[in-house]
């Protein structure tokens, strides 16, 4: 198969090497535009602590964040954000024409697009959808009476939907609460409606009518203003507005709300003209609500393409929601379906029979009286999106290594520090996966060690998966039949935690990303070695091991909005196997110097047995596995630059293939966790 071996070795290379049209910001752009752009940007690194630009200088480029975080600093040395992947910044000092408001500096080593001021502006004239966009962002944020370096702790969210009733208005009134009660966060929903609709019921107090709307008028506003038993506040807004009325009194009504709520929610009407349109023109983020049901419709996905590209959102700023029904059932699998990967789905809303019941309006919203809901885990969790609070777990690939990973669980069990989300590649997949289904880390550990000098072979391989050597020496099912002992037929959305698990596409070299349908099937494909296991064909893709693209998927977890991020890393570097060879050599030595004093029949057995060893020492499974893991470190090594906190537990007197030995391994993670606890404390202190 030459043409997937080329394209194994051309994708080996670090993330930095991110294409164009991955970044979120041109994702929506055509070729040529794309090439347009690539001929304009320069790749720049900068170390812990560089200064990008200070407070007073005047504008020189466009920056947009590969990896690494950046901070930006105030006037008087305050921390007024910290930046991340995907993140850009310098932009509203061009467009505005005047010196930096703010310092940036980078927090850990960085990686950044950084495109030249005359270069940058004359991009915004060739391309108007990207002009669009940036100038929708400043025309909010300057609506606040500040730029995006100057980052506004206040958020304002558009909730729109496809093809729903008052669901959209549950769910933005649940939201809402839960931001106010455990997010502690000021927030305000505005039910808008449309000329002559009123969807909501007349305790919430008067429409406030945005004809000539003026953001003196702070008391009569109060007055309309109704304050739910939940927590939050809601205003209904309307009353037959529209063109460039609407315009200028939505305008001016989110400038007076922004100076008294964190979050300020948009309960859009079913259509999108006059007032709708005008929110989602002030607004950062969009949750876009589509039925389960409906989430492969043609008709769906090209009215989500044409909502996005209309008002200048790039993919990261929709959140695409799949809201589960009744009746319907979940797919098994993993969706493929054309355009929809352009809109990835976000989260899932579970259906909740009594959402829809009747309720006592002086009762609080439905996530805060069913804490342990399905449908309230989701609030909880799209809350903690918003607030930046949530922790990710990327558990990096290494074959018997990864036992390690077992060690890191148990400190963070022990210590009570929660995860959010894990993202998982190969050992990684396997072990974040059996911890999210609820098998803590004793229970990892037991399952580990019952693995023994004489079982490990036959309980994850076994002669009746011996393959021809074609496509791989082992068929995998033997180790499909281990996991399914302890995971059975799981589904993704049964998990404890969300997970994502990675895999390779081997023909493309793309990464393919699960986190729907069967848990085993997806962790079968992560593990998959090259020349090792057979690929997993699934979909008309021929998958292999999740490492080979992304060895520590810490791109995925910033990708789904995790903010702190935890990051094990169990690859070797080069000065570790340099390490491990002087310790062979010298356990070598040492056996060598004791055979002496054995009989001479002894010696020869030893130097008989020693020869054979060294000979097949260089076996074709440690030719593969060594020659992967070398370039894995790599990727690997460029990718924690995106993580808080790394933890690196190797051991120099182990083997790839030791599955056996786990407690050595295990015990190194937990030592390594133990070392770095401090700094995780530190990260996850103000996520509680």
């Amino acid at each position: 198969m030459p043409f997937s071996f080329l394209q194994f070795w051309k994708k080996a290379e670090p993330k930095s090497k991110v294409p164009v049209s991955e970044i979120p910001l041109f994702s929506a752009l055509g070729p040529a535009e794309l090439e347009l752009i690539e001929s304009k940007i320069r790749r720049v690194e900068y170390k812990k602590g560089d200064v990008v630009y200070r407070i007073g200088e005047k504008a020189e480029a466009f920056y947009l964040i590969l990896l690494g975080r950046f901070r930006v600093i105030g006037i008087k040395g305050e921390t007024l954000a910290v930046l991340s992947q995907g993140d850009y910044f310098g932009e509203s000092s061009i467009l505005l024409g005047r010196d930096h408001s703010a310092t940036v500096e980078t927090k850990n080593d960085g990686l950044v697009f950084k495109i030249d001021k005359k270069d940058f502006q004359e991009l915004l004239t060739a391309i108007p959808s990207l002009s669009l966009h940036l100038s929708r962002t400043l025309g909010h944020r300057l609506t606040r009476g500040v730029s995006r370096t100057e980052v506004s702790s206040t958020k304002v969210i558009s909730i729109c939907d496809y093809g729903f009733d008052f669901e959209k208005s549950i769910f933005a009134q649940n939201l809402a609460a839960m931001l106010a009660v455990h997010g502690k966060k000021k927030t305000i929903v505005l039910g808008l409606e449309s000329r002559n609709e009123s969807r909501f019921s007349v305790q919430k107090g008067h429409t406030l009518p945005l004809l000539h709307f003026q953001s003196a008028n702070s008391e009569h506003i109060q007055k309309l203003i109704y304050e739910e038993r939940a927590g939050f506040h809601f205003l209904r807004v309307g009353n037959g507005v529209n063109g460039g009325e609407a315009s200028s009194g939505m305008a001016a009504l989110i400038g007076f709300l922004i100076d008294r709520y964190d979050f300020v929610l948009l309960d859009l009407p079913p259509d999108f003209r006059d007032i709708g349109v005008k929110a989602l023109q002030q607004s950062d983020l969009v949750y876009f609500l589509v039925r389960e049901t409906q989430r492969t419709s043609a008709k769906a996905l090209s009215f989500l393409k044409e909502f996005r590209t209309s008002f200048g959102f790039t993919s990261d700023e929709v959140r695409f929601i799949v809201c589960e029904e009744k009746y319907s059932q979940p797919a098994m699998g993993k969706p493929m379906f054309g355009e929809a990967e352009a809109f990835p789905v976000f989260g899932f809303l579970p259906y909740e029979a009594d959402l829809y019941e009747p309720h006592d309006a002086s009762r609080p919203a439905f996530d805060l009286e069913n804490s342990a809901s399905k449908y309230t885990k989701a609030i909880r969790f799209f809350t903690r999106e918003l607030t930046g609070r949530l922790v990710g777990l990327a558990l990096g690939s290494g074959a018997a290594f990864g036992f390690a990973h077992v060690g890191v669980l148990r400190v963070l069990e022990r210590e009570g520090i929660s995860i959010d989300m894990v993202a998982g590649s190969s050992i990684g997949a396997l072990i974040g996966a059996m911890w999210a289904s609820g098998l803590n880390a004793q229970a990892l550990e037991e399952i580990a060690l019952s693995l023994d000098h004489k079982s490990t072979f036959f309980k994850l391989i076994g002669f009746q998966d011996l393959l021809l050597p074609h496509d791989g020496f082992f068929k995998g099912d033997q180790v499909t039949r281990f996991l399914r002992h302890y995971l059975g037929r799981k589904t993704f959305r049964v998990l404890e935690i969300p997970v994502k698990i990675v895999a390779s596409n081997l023909f493309t070299g793309e990464e393919v990303i699960f986190d729907e349908g069967d848990v085993v099937d997806a962790i079968r494909a992560s593990i998959s070695i090259p020349g090792i296991f057979r690929p997993v064909r699934m979909h008309d893709q021929y998958l292999i091991d999740g490492g080979v693209v992304d060895p520590l998927p810490i791109e995925v977890l910033s990708r789904y909005g995790v903010k702190k991020i935890i990051a094990v890393n169990v690859l070797s570097a080069s000065e570790d196997h340099a390490q491990r060879q002087r310790f062979y050599e010298a356990r070598k030595a040492e056996e060598e110097e004791a055979i002496k004093k054995r009989s001479l029949m002894g010696r020869a057995w030893y130097y008989l047995a020693s020869r054979l060893k060294g000979r097949y020492r260089a076996n074709v499974f440690n030719v593969l596995m060594n020659t992967i893991q070398f370039l894995e470190y790599g990727i690997a090594e460029s990718a924690a630059r995106g993580a808080d906190v790394v933890i690196h537990p190797v051991l120099t007197d182990a083997h790839w293939a030791e599955f056996y030995s786990g407690a050595k391994l295990i015990r190194r993670g937990e030592e390594e966790t133990l070392n770095q606890l401090s700094e995780i404390k530190k990260l996850v202190e103000e996520s509680v």
